[in-house]
């Protein structure tokens, strides 16, 4: 390097601009900044992108914000993925939307379900009050369902595939989200085109920046653990979440006698309820629990939307097992396998992306009511010994940080009756269980002593994405 060109190189470097000069530099507090040319092709690899993806100043200046100048505001709406984006992607899978649109509601709130704008936009997904009621949410001195999470999203996805009936544009589509369609046909009418990045120049100026802020949104979620960015996870009560519908009028204070739960976690659950009252309606009112609370509510108020509901004996909890990947593993599966999202065992095990390796040892947190349960996981590519590893069992008990640890023996002389009846000649003859929906493998060992999740995967050789589906027929033990 010429004398000339390494004094220019220290000198952008020192005013913090080495990027611009394509090398990865540092701020101030440590945080990387990194060369357009790595942001950009980081861009280029986002899967199943609505829009055309472009790195342009504005796009530069939004993922700035996001990694250096509000780390603390980012670092908290990361946190709140795993309670919000589950929700987004079932509608969206629904309705035949392009998953990636939930990246909208990080640009419009930050996933603050009771985020106000200065122009009176509200909620997760940031409705005026006309457009809010004109898709039937209903805004009172009781309730604002802008911040119900099921409906506002709801009206969203409708409003947004109206905009892309009309525009079959994605990118025009979110501009006249934020701006409105005339504004967005003006601009059409004067830049004589309909692609976004040549008509925005005729766009307000909010309005120009708003796929951009889309796309620098959409960077930063699939990338942040490269900014050093740790997102701030809420607690289980707030991940592992169940809803249903409410006809009569009921208060957060009866529900919380009821079901245990504390006044503020309901309050962050159903924030579209401004007097902590839930109203009688006709249709029926969300209302959403921790997962573990949710049979003592409907075993006080059932349901007509939830039927064949079982009051649990005792206390539910948070029980901390591990699990080792085996071959064929994928997120997806241990979802389904473990009954909950993919983006919980992403936050459990502080994974920024959904990939797993065989052998990886996992946190997984499920609920139910013993404290007995014995969970075993032996690694695929644990040596063979005698004395199979037994892995520690945590009880996370929900009202205080206390942890009741448990350990289960190696000894032979530990081994229970049960264990005892492999020798048994009647090797043919099994106690069967049939799958039902949302039934986990917890909630099946529950039901039978003496058997835990390794036993059921052996006896039915369960392995890779085979998952057995809804009424298969499972083999749980030998008579």
């Amino acid at each position: 390097m010429s004398f000339k060109k390494l004094t220019v190189f220290l000198f952008f470097t020192f005013l913090g601009f080495g990027n611009l000069l394509g090398q990865t530099t540092y701020s101030t507090n440590g945080y990387p900044i990194y060369s357009d040319a790595e942001i950009e092709g980081r861009i280029k690899n986002l899967s199943g992108l609505a829009v055309t993806p472009q790195l342009d100043r504005v796009v530069k200046s939004y993922i700035k914000t996001y990694s250096i100048l509000k780390r603390d505001k980012t670092e908290r709406m990361l946190g709140k993925l795993v309670m919000y984006f589950p929700l987004f992607e079932k509608y969206l899978l629904e309705n035949g939307m392009p998953a990636d649109i939930k990246y909208l509601s990080v640009v419009e709130s930050a996933l603050n379900p009771v985020a106000k704008s200065r122009v009176g936009a509200g909620g997760l997904w940031q409705f005026m009050p006309g457009t809010g009621k004109e898709y039937g949410l209903r805004i009172n001195s009781r309730l604002d369902e802008r911040s119900d999470p099921h409906k506002s999203t709801k009206a969203a996805i409708q409003y947004l595939k109206r905009l892309h009936n009309k525009y079959q544009n994605w990118e025009l589509a979110l501009a006249a989200y934020n701006s409105g369609p005339g504004r967005v046909n003006r601009a059409i009418r004067r830049g004589k085109s309909k692609n976004f990045w040549r008509i925005k120049k005729y766009l307000p100026k909010e309005t120009r920046n708003y796929v951009p802020a889309f796309v620098a949104a959409n960077y930063i979620v699939n990338n942040y653990h490269l900014h050093h960015l740790n997102p701030q996870y809420p607690e289980l009560d707030l991940q592992l979440t169940s809803y249903t519908k409410v006809y009569q009028s009921i208060s957060f204070r009866e529900i919380s006698d009821l079901t245990g739960t504390p006044i503020y976690i309901l309050e962050i659950l159903n924030p579209s309820y401004k007097q902590g009252v839930i109203p009688s309606s006709r249709n029926g009112q969300f209302l959403t629990l921790p997962t573990r609370n949710m049979s003592a509510f409907l075993a006080a108020f059932p349901s007509p939307d939830r039927v064949n509901i079982i009051q649990p004996n005792g206390r539910q909890e948070y029980f901390k097992s591990t699990y080792y990947v085996q071959p064929g593993d994928n997120i997806d599966k241990l979802a389904r396998l473990f009954n909950c999202n993919r983006r919980h065992i992403m936050a459990w095990n502080n994974l920024p992306q959904p990939y797993l390796s065989r052998g990886q040892e996992l946190t997984i947190y499920e609920i139910s009511t013993s404290a007995a349960i014995k969970v075993k996981e032996i690694p695929s590519i644990a040596p063979k010994i005698k004395e199979q590893p037994v892995l520690k069992e945590e009880t996370i008990l929900s009202t205080s940080n206390k942890k009741i640890k448990k350990r289960t023996s190696n000894s032979n002389s530990t081994l229970s009756p049960s264990s005892k009846k492999k020798i048994i000649k009647k090797k043919d003859t099994y106690i069967y269980h049939y799958i039902r929906r949302n039934e986990s493998l917890m909630d099946i060992v529950e039901k039978y002593p003496g058997v835990n999740i390794q036993d059921i995967l052996r006896l039915n050789e369960i392995k890779g994405n085979r998952f057995p589906s809804v009424g298969t027929r499972l083999k749980i033990k030998k008579l």
